[in-house]
Protein backbone atom coordinates (compact mmCIF):
# COMPACT_ATOMS: atom_id res chain seq x y z
CA UNK A 1 0.00 0.00 0.00
CA UNK A 2 1.04 3.32 -0.68
CA UNK A 3 2.16 5.57 2.22
CA UNK A 4 0.18 8.51 0.63
CA UNK A 5 -3.11 7.77 -0.17
CA UNK A 6 -5.01 11.26 0.07
CA UNK A 7 -3.84 11.97 -3.71
CA UNK A 8 -3.56 8.45 -5.11
CA UNK A 9 0.22 9.48 -5.31
CA UNK A 10 3.68 8.08 -3.92
CA UNK A 11 5.30 9.53 -0.94
CA UNK A 12 7.90 12.59 -2.15
CA UNK A 13 11.52 12.77 -2.15
CA UNK A 14 14.74 14.90 -3.00
CA UNK A 15 17.66 12.86 -4.40
CA UNK A 16 20.27 15.73 -4.20
CA UNK A 17 22.74 14.65 -6.67
CA UNK A 18 22.28 18.36 -8.39
CA UNK A 19 24.33 19.93 -5.45
CA UNK A 20 27.41 17.98 -6.17
CA UNK A 21 30.04 18.67 -3.90
CA UNK A 22 28.53 21.89 -2.20
CA UNK A 23 27.38 19.54 0.86
CA UNK A 24 29.71 17.10 2.99
CA UNK A 25 26.96 15.09 4.49
CA UNK A 26 29.71 13.83 7.11
CA UNK A 27 29.83 17.54 8.37
CA UNK A 28 27.42 18.58 10.97
CA UNK A 29 26.92 22.06 10.11
CA UNK A 30 26.78 21.56 6.34
CA UNK A 31 24.50 18.55 6.92
CA UNK A 32 22.63 21.10 9.07
CA UNK A 33 22.67 23.58 6.45
CA UNK A 34 21.16 20.81 3.47
CA UNK A 35 18.66 19.67 5.53
CA UNK A 36 17.15 23.20 6.68
CA UNK A 37 17.19 24.50 2.70
CA UNK A 38 15.21 21.15 1.71
CA UNK A 39 12.71 21.76 3.92
CA UNK A 40 12.28 25.05 3.66
CA UNK A 41 11.59 24.06 -0.19
CA UNK A 42 8.68 21.56 1.26
CA UNK A 43 10.93 18.37 0.55
CA UNK A 44 9.79 16.12 3.44
CA UNK A 45 12.22 13.18 2.92
CA UNK A 46 15.52 12.63 1.12
CA UNK A 47 17.35 10.16 -0.91
CA UNK A 48 21.12 9.80 0.38
CA UNK A 49 23.82 7.76 1.76
CA UNK A 50 24.57 9.46 5.26
CA UNK A 51 28.30 8.47 6.55
CA UNK A 52 27.00 8.87 10.07
CA UNK A 53 23.38 7.63 10.28
CA UNK A 54 22.77 8.43 13.65
CA UNK A 55 23.95 12.15 13.17
CA UNK A 56 22.03 12.48 9.99
CA UNK A 57 18.56 11.08 12.16
CA UNK A 58 19.48 13.46 14.69
CA UNK A 59 19.26 17.02 12.41
CA UNK A 60 17.08 15.87 10.10
CA UNK A 61 14.39 15.25 13.27
CA UNK A 62 15.07 19.34 13.60
CA UNK A 63 13.67 20.00 10.52
CA UNK A 64 10.76 16.90 9.92
CA UNK A 65 12.73 15.48 7.05
CA UNK A 66 12.55 11.81 6.80
CA UNK A 67 15.00 9.61 5.49
CA UNK A 68 13.20 7.74 2.50
CA UNK A 69 16.35 5.34 1.28
CA UNK A 70 20.17 4.82 -0.33
CA UNK A 71 21.66 5.46 -3.49
CA UNK A 72 24.08 3.18 -4.63
CA UNK A 73 26.25 1.63 -7.41
CA UNK A 74 27.56 -1.75 -7.64
CA UNK A 75 30.28 -0.61 -9.47
CA UNK A 76 31.66 0.83 -6.41
CA UNK A 77 30.43 -1.82 -4.22
CA UNK A 78 28.78 -5.22 -4.14
CA UNK A 79 28.46 -5.58 -0.27
CA UNK A 80 25.19 -5.25 1.44
CA UNK A 81 26.37 -4.86 5.44
CA UNK A 82 26.86 -1.19 5.25
CA UNK A 83 23.71 -0.46 3.85
CA UNK A 84 21.78 -2.51 6.40
CA UNK A 85 23.57 -1.22 9.03
CA UNK A 86 22.59 2.32 7.72
CA UNK A 87 18.74 1.71 7.27
CA UNK A 88 18.91 0.06 10.81
CA UNK A 89 19.69 3.43 12.28
CA UNK A 90 17.56 5.98 9.53
CA UNK A 91 14.30 3.52 9.70
CA UNK A 92 14.37 3.35 5.55
CA UNK A 93 13.63 0.27 3.67
CA UNK A 94 14.63 0.99 0.24
CA UNK A 95 17.76 1.33 -1.80
CA UNK A 96 18.54 2.26 -5.70
CA UNK A 97 21.27 0.73 -7.35
CA UNK A 98 22.72 3.06 -10.54
CA UNK A 99 24.73 0.73 -13.29
CA UNK A 100 26.55 -2.52 -13.87
CA UNK A 101 30.05 -3.29 -12.79
CA UNK A 102 31.60 -0.81 -14.91
CA UNK A 103 30.21 1.96 -17.13
CA UNK A 104 31.01 3.52 -20.29
CA UNK A 105 30.19 0.99 -23.64
CA UNK A 106 28.12 -2.01 -22.70
CA UNK A 107 28.14 -5.02 -24.00
CA UNK A 108 25.44 -8.18 -22.90
CA UNK A 109 28.36 -9.70 -21.22
CA UNK A 110 28.39 -6.93 -18.80
CA UNK A 111 24.62 -7.55 -18.34
CA UNK A 112 25.11 -11.39 -17.63
CA UNK A 113 27.81 -10.42 -15.26
CA UNK A 114 26.00 -7.90 -13.10
CA UNK A 115 22.66 -9.64 -13.25
CA UNK A 116 23.18 -12.52 -10.41
CA UNK A 117 24.95 -9.99 -8.51
CA UNK A 118 21.88 -7.71 -8.65
CA UNK A 119 20.02 -11.08 -7.51
CA UNK A 120 22.21 -12.10 -4.94
CA UNK A 121 21.90 -8.61 -3.51
CA UNK A 122 18.31 -8.07 -3.55
CA UNK A 123 18.18 -11.46 -1.56
CA UNK A 124 20.17 -10.28 0.96
CA UNK A 125 18.58 -7.17 1.34
CA UNK A 126 15.52 -9.01 1.24
CA UNK A 127 16.01 -11.26 4.24
CA UNK A 128 15.84 -7.71 6.23
CA UNK A 129 12.95 -6.79 5.15
CA UNK A 130 14.59 -3.77 2.25
CA UNK A 131 13.51 -3.21 -1.48
CA UNK A 132 16.18 -3.06 -3.92
CA UNK A 133 15.75 -1.27 -7.25
CA UNK A 134 17.44 -0.81 -10.18
CA UNK A 135 17.69 2.58 -11.38
CA UNK A 136 17.70 2.79 -15.18
CA UNK A 137 19.13 5.26 -17.52
CA UNK A 138 19.22 5.84 -21.16
CA UNK A 139 21.91 3.87 -22.23
CA UNK A 140 20.45 0.51 -20.51
CA UNK A 141 17.73 0.41 -23.90
CA UNK A 142 20.75 0.23 -26.64
CA UNK A 143 20.84 -2.70 -28.56
CA UNK A 144 23.97 -4.88 -27.22
CA UNK A 145 22.52 -8.32 -28.13
CA UNK A 146 21.14 -8.01 -31.59
CA UNK A 147 17.93 -6.80 -31.50
CA UNK A 148 17.89 -7.33 -27.86
CA UNK A 149 18.85 -3.76 -25.54
CA UNK A 150 20.04 -4.00 -22.25
CA UNK A 151 17.02 -3.42 -20.60
CA UNK A 152 15.53 -6.62 -21.86
CA UNK A 153 18.10 -8.44 -21.09
CA UNK A 154 17.62 -7.06 -17.05
CA UNK A 155 13.87 -7.68 -17.71
CA UNK A 156 14.42 -11.38 -18.22
CA UNK A 157 17.36 -12.31 -16.16
CA UNK A 158 16.41 -9.97 -12.90
CA UNK A 159 14.54 -11.63 -10.05
CA UNK A 160 11.32 -9.98 -9.49
CA UNK A 161 10.96 -11.83 -6.20
CA UNK A 162 13.80 -10.20 -4.67
CA UNK A 163 14.87 -6.62 -7.01
CA UNK A 164 12.50 -4.67 -8.59
CA UNK A 165 12.96 -1.37 -10.97
CA UNK A 166 13.73 2.44 -9.89
CA UNK A 167 12.44 4.17 -13.48
CA UNK A 168 14.01 7.09 -13.74
CA UNK A 169 11.36 9.18 -16.78
CA UNK A 170 13.60 11.69 -18.07
CA UNK A 171 16.08 8.51 -18.87
CA UNK A 172 13.48 6.58 -20.31
CA UNK A 173 12.50 9.39 -22.52
CA UNK A 174 16.21 9.79 -23.64
CA UNK A 175 15.88 6.02 -24.14
CA UNK A 176 13.44 6.54 -27.09
CA UNK A 177 10.45 5.49 -25.10
CA UNK A 178 7.10 7.33 -23.97
CA UNK A 179 7.79 7.84 -20.02
CA UNK A 180 4.24 7.13 -19.44
CA UNK A 181 3.61 4.26 -21.55
CA UNK A 182 6.64 2.70 -20.05
CA UNK A 183 5.09 2.81 -16.83
CA UNK A 184 2.23 1.54 -17.12
CA UNK A 185 3.66 -1.08 -19.37
CA UNK A 186 5.87 -2.54 -16.77
CA UNK A 187 4.00 -1.15 -13.63
CA UNK A 188 4.25 -4.98 -11.92
CA UNK A 189 8.14 -4.47 -12.35
CA UNK A 190 8.30 -1.23 -10.81
CA UNK A 191 8.50 -0.39 -6.71
CA UNK A 192 10.31 3.38 -7.03
CA UNK A 193 10.39 6.34 -9.16
CA UNK A 194 12.83 9.15 -10.25
CA UNK A 195 10.93 12.44 -11.08
CA UNK A 196 13.31 14.56 -13.84
CA UNK A 197 12.82 16.45 -16.54
CA UNK A 198 14.70 17.11 -19.73
CA UNK A 199 15.57 18.27 -23.19
CA UNK A 200 16.67 16.03 -26.26
CA UNK A 201 16.69 12.57 -26.72
CA UNK A 202 20.22 9.68 -26.69
CA UNK A 203 23.03 10.55 -24.53
CA UNK A 204 22.82 13.61 -22.66
CA UNK A 205 25.11 16.94 -22.69
CA UNK A 206 25.86 18.35 -19.65
CA UNK A 207 23.35 20.88 -19.87
CA UNK A 208 20.40 18.66 -20.98
CA UNK A 209 18.51 18.67 -17.71
CA UNK A 210 15.60 20.89 -16.75
CA UNK A 211 13.76 21.45 -13.57
CA UNK A 212 10.28 20.05 -13.53
CA UNK A 213 7.60 21.17 -16.03
CA UNK A 214 11.06 23.20 -18.31
CA UNK A 215 11.24 20.12 -20.11
CA UNK A 216 9.99 17.86 -22.82
CA UNK A 217 8.61 15.75 -20.67
CA UNK A 218 4.82 15.66 -20.49
CA UNK A 219 3.92 14.96 -16.98
CA UNK A 220 0.51 14.83 -17.24
CA UNK A 221 0.72 11.60 -18.67
CA UNK A 222 3.26 10.50 -16.14
CA UNK A 223 1.64 11.77 -13.14
CA UNK A 224 -1.63 10.14 -14.74
CA UNK A 225 0.08 6.61 -15.14
CA UNK A 226 1.89 6.73 -11.56
CA UNK A 227 -1.45 6.59 -9.90
CA UNK A 228 -1.95 3.43 -11.67
CA UNK A 229 0.89 1.93 -10.18
CA UNK A 230 -0.18 0.83 -6.75
CA UNK A 231 3.24 -1.05 -5.98
CA UNK A 232 5.44 2.71 -5.83
CA UNK A 233 5.87 3.63 -2.59
CA UNK A 234 8.48 6.74 -3.12
CA UNK A 235 8.90 8.94 -5.76
CA UNK A 236 12.34 11.26 -5.86
CA UNK A 237 12.50 14.10 -7.68
CA UNK A 238 15.93 14.88 -9.09
CA UNK A 239 17.95 16.99 -11.47
CA UNK A 240 21.09 15.80 -12.07
CA UNK A 241 23.12 19.55 -13.62
CA UNK A 242 22.81 22.75 -13.60
CA UNK A 243 24.11 25.71 -14.52
CA UNK A 244 22.12 28.35 -12.21
CA UNK A 245 21.28 27.68 -8.40
CA UNK A 246 20.83 24.06 -7.57
CA UNK A 247 18.17 25.72 -4.56
CA UNK A 248 16.36 27.29 -7.41
CA UNK A 249 16.13 24.79 -9.50
CA UNK A 250 14.86 22.28 -6.21
CA UNK A 251 12.19 25.01 -5.30
CA UNK A 252 11.05 25.44 -9.46
CA UNK A 253 10.43 21.37 -9.05
CA UNK A 254 8.56 21.34 -5.59
CA UNK A 255 5.79 23.84 -6.50
CA UNK A 256 5.38 22.51 -10.12
CA UNK A 257 4.66 19.67 -8.52
CA UNK A 258 2.57 21.27 -5.34
CA UNK A 259 0.53 23.74 -8.07
CA UNK A 260 -0.28 21.39 -11.54
CA UNK A 261 -0.70 18.24 -9.22
CA UNK A 262 -1.46 19.04 -5.23
CA UNK A 263 1.48 16.90 -4.15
Amino acid sequence: MKPNSDNGLPRLALQPIIFGGRYNFGDADQLDDFLKTISGLGYEYVEAFPPDPKLFMEIAAKYGVGHCGIHLSISGTTETEKAIRTLDVTGARDVCNSGLLKWGELTASDYLEAIPILNRMGAEFAREGIRFHYHNHEFEFRKVDGDRTGMDLLMDGLDFNVVDLCIDVAWVYRGGEDPAEYLLRHQDKIGYLHLKDTEGRGAPGPNDWRELGNGELEFDSVIAAIKEMPKVQWAAVEQDKTEGDPVECCRISREFLKTRYGW
